[in-house]
């Protein structure tokens, strides 16, 4: 469950850190990271700290798997 709520919640702040370096010029959402670089590189960060614990999880989830196929 915690794998599932950790990956949906780095996609979410990825789509987020996407919009505000790029913006969305159909929905007239103009880029921010210009205006707010600290705000910029703090969502980085932590976007890249997210994926960094799914990848944990997964491994926390391949070593339970592997443990319990031994007993």
């Amino acid at each position: 469950i915690m794998l599932a709520l950790t990956t949906a919640a780095a996609s979410a702040s990825a789509s987020i850190v996407y919009l505000a370096h790029n913006g969305n010029s159909s929905t007239n959402w103009l880029p921010i990271c210009q205006q707010f670089d600290n705000f910029c590189q703090q969502t980085s960060g932590a976007t890249v700290a997210a994926f960094i614990t799914v990848v944990l999880f997964i491994f926390l989830v391949m070593l339970s798997a592997a443990m319990l196929r031994r007993h």
